[in-house]
């Protein structure tokens, strides 16, 4: 109909201004027709030896059009990064980094009129390789690294960058606030803003302050089509409240977000402890413990009881922490475990009384890495103990493959996050994650020796544990930071986000921000 509308046109007029004008709209039309616009054609993206493929001078006509660097695949300089790979290394068609927001605009632009998936990297801390693709425009926001503090009446916001990490902003604060104010960060110094947020997010505050995406204020984001959008709860709430939870970048580029600082913890009560089981008995009396202490704890208290099986004699840490003056009752249930050994951790197996929260941080400071692979779930305080239980017997069972295992209760949900947004209007976060008490991840990590076909064995072997073994101790919800991704059942929209209704809201929103599905999650 297009078609024979615009042969109607032409044959009714002759005059060169109209033949280019129905000359452009037919353009217009046969790509629309034949590439463009993914969502139309069930979501499918131009390839090498399409016709929308871009030519190596239309690659390097884009290459300086721009004021970022771009390295295109060939190049001596093309050096896909990712935190870790499962099997491969994605290869993306071309890496930019834009240093300003018209770099982005021009990069989008290009990727449009190409047909190309565009995958977006912040500051490359993930668990997977979710942030990068093959045959992608892959973005690097590593100089989006903005830190500055802004004044909210008696209140601090602080405005960063999705290129930043957790690290240098808490270093940030502390220094700029003289250590009065702390922002709620991941529990990792190479956790970045963004994807933590995005996801939800918790560490260490979550149970006295709420969620990281609880914390935003704003959002700064370029969108598909090249607008530029600050998302709050005054503009853009629906797309405000997507971003606040449902993880990754699928609606836009975000450049900028504010977060709410709060007030720092002046007393810090903790206990960090390295023990090696002797027996059977006194196993079970380390894992009781820990149950006691985090079934009982009240919002000011957290902690992390990691369950190690690549280091000699299995060793369990526990890093545990509670804000204020009523914290000594709780901490001493732990301080009381025989069998630490100490050097091993900061506070040498003693209860430890700090006068503020910022000698926690600074004395925890881990950096997460390697080639891995995750399951978690959420539960309720009262599944502690039989989850320590079932994920120690994993950890300590031999493997065929060459691969390492730990898992982490991280026991820092709860508390105030449970008070906020109750109804699930103001963020998208799953209602698993809102009411749980813990989050359970247990990661395999493969050598470097590891075949491919050892590593895609590993993965499947973990996402049948995790469906018989973790699944059912709680929802099925699944923390997407730290995701397993193979869903035998194929339930992965309630797994994510919840329920239904809740993915279906955010896909309406996905289609009125990004209609074109450029952004790919």
């Amino acid at each position: 109909l297009k078609l024979q509308f615009l042969y109607f046109i032409v044959s009714q007029h002759h005059n060169m201004k109209t033949f280019l004008a129905v000359l452009a709209l037919l353009s217009l039309s046969i790509v629309e027709a034949e590439g463009w616009g993914g969502y139309h054609r069930g979501y499918r993206y131009s390839l090498p030896g399409d016709w929308l493929w871009p030519s190596g001078s239309q690659f390097m006509w884009f290459k300086h059009f721009v004021r970022g660097e771009v390295h295109v695949k060939g190049d001596a300089e093309y050096a896909p990064y990712t935190f870790s790979t499962r099997t491969n290394l994605p290869q993306p068609a071309m890496i930019v980094f834009p240093n300003c927001v018209r770099d982005i605009q021009k990069t989008l632009r290009f990727a449009r009129w190409h047909n190309m998936r565009i995958s977006v990297l912040s500051t490359g801390h993930h668990m997977d390789v979710r942030n990068i693709a093959d045959n992608a425009v892959h973005i690097v926001m590593s100089q989006f690294d903005e830190k500055t503090l802004l004044d909210a009446g008696e209140d601090k916001h602080i405005r960063v960058g999705p290129g930043q990490t957790f690290g240098d902003i808490t270093k940030f604060v502390e220094e700029e606030t003289y250590g009065e104010w702390a922002i709620a960060t991941g529990a990792d110094s190479t956790v970045g803003p963004y994807g933590w947020a995005t996801g939800g997010g918790h560490g260490y505050l979550s149970r006295l302050t709420g969620l990281g995406a609880d914390h935003l204020v704003s959002m700064r984001v370029v969108l598909t089509n090249g607008r530029v959008v600050t998302a709050s709860e005054r503009r853009h709430r629906e797309l405000f409240r997507s971003l606040r939870g449902s993880g990754g970048s699928a609606y836009g580029i975000a450049v900028s977000m504010v977060f709410k600082l709060h007030p720092t913890p002046q007393k810090v009560t903790t206990f960090f402890g390295a023990f090696f089981p002797q027996s059977p008995e006194h196993s079970a009396s380390i894992m009781q413990s820990y149950h006691n202490f985090i079934s009982q704890a009240p919002k000011e208290a957290g902690g992390y009881y990691l369950t190690m099986g690549f280091i000699p004699g299995n060793p369990v840490f526990m890093v545990s922490f509670c804000y204020g003056d009523d914290c000594d009752q709780h901490i001493s249930k732990l301080s009381s475990i025989p069998g630490c050994v100490p050097g091993l951790l900061p506070g040498n197996c003693q209860q430890n009384n700090t006068d503020t929260y910022y000698s926690l941080v600074n004395a925890l400071a881990p950096s997460a890495g390697g080639n891995q692979y995750t399951i978690s779930t959420s539960v309720s305080g009262d599944k502690a103990l039989e989850l320590i239980q079932t994920t120690t017997a994993w950890v300590l069972k031999p493997e065929t493959i060459p691969m390492t295992k730990f898992c982490t209760q991280s026991s820092v949900l709860g508390g105030k996050m449970k008070e906020l947004d109750v109804h699930g209007e103001e963020t998208s976060i799953s209602p698993a994650m809102r009411n749980a008490d813990i989050q359970v991840t247990c990661v395999g990590t493969w050598a470097d020796s590891a075949t491919v076909e050892q590593r895609l064995q590993m993965v499947s072997d973990m996402d049948s544990w995790g469906e018989s073994t973790i699944k059912p101790f709680g929802t099925g919800w699944v923390y997407w930071n730290e995701p397993q991704h193979n869903f035998p059942a194929n339930d992965w929209k309630e797994r994510y986000w919840g329920s239904m209704g809740n993915y279906n809201r955010l896909l309406r929103t996905k289609r009125r921000y990004d209609p074109f599905m450029q952004l790919r999650m």
